[in-house]
């Protein structure tokens, strides 16, 4: 998720005009059906054509639909980063902190590969699954979980939006559903650097706007590209550290 004092720059105000104009268009124009928005909102991202997040977002409930911008990946990054990331049919990837499955969603209609969330909050689980089916994303899954819980071997690659940042800023927190604090900010970031030592080489991390701490040695940073309100990141798992392979051992 996106850290309050990041400065808006040109490209978000140019998103905000944007969404700004569709709203009005939308209002002007005769009301679609929900069922047929989602439909050309699904073939639009299949077939390569651009989406925009007001767009996108029609398919979640009101609540969650007014936290896309703080909260939910972007239509062009989530793209964007599934590239970056190699999907074939065979990769596996793990959304850290999924919320309501946008990444993932996005993700699994425009490029190949599985596409799996954790996240601990029940309902956003329940939202992202229908959301999902209702755009006929079939590569995707999510689990309703701490990510701590969760065995990384399964997964080739890993996503991550800043998914522990409301452990530091209040003002940000979706809901009191699930407990907070600066402890489990720590703890969760210690626990993907953990995770992540042990990574298989090969192992590709997409970051944007970072995950709370420092990626672990054994990782190259290969990509850093300015989107949206931040910079994509993209780091490949490249040699093994010994002391990690002695704790395994």
């Amino acid at each position: 998720m996106k850290q309050k004092n990041k400065s808006i720059d040109s490209l978000t105000l140019i998103s905000e005009i944007e969404r700004d104009i569709e709203s009005l268009t939308r209002k002007l124009s005769p009301k679609e059906k929900q069922a047929e928005r989602i439909k050309s909102v699904s073939e639009d991202l299949r077939e390569g054509r651009k989406v925009t997040d007001f767009r996108f977002d029609q398919v979640y409930p009101t609540f969650a639909r007014n936290l896309s911008d703080t909260h939910w990946t972007p239509v062009e990054v989530a793209i964007r980063a599934a590239e970056l990331l190699e999907c074939s049919s065979k990769t596996r990837i793990l959304d850290v902190g999924s919320g309501c499955g946008k990444f993932c969603t996005v993700a699994a209609l425009t490029s190949p590969g599985t596409f799996v969330g954790v996240e601990q909050r029940p309902h956003l689980i329940e939202i992202a699954r229908t959301a999902a089916t209702d755009l006929g994303a079939k590569r995707t899954s999510f689990i309703q979980g701490n990510m701590v819980d969760l065995d990384w071997d399964f997964f080739d690659s890993f996503y991550f939006f800043n998914p522990f940042y409301e452990n530091k800023l209040k003002s940000i927190r979706i809901d009191d559903t699930v407990s907070f604090g600066l402890d489990k900010h720590s703890r969760y970031v210690d626990a993907v650097r953990t995770k992540l030592r042990s990574a298989k080489v090969g192992t590709r991390v997409a970051t944007y706007h970072g995950f709370g701490g420092d990626i672990p040695m054994g990782f190259r940073k290969v990509k850093k590209e300015q989107i949206g309100s931040d910079f994509l990141e993209l780091w490949v798992k490249t040699e093994m550290i010994k002391s990690v392979l002695k704790k395994i051992e």
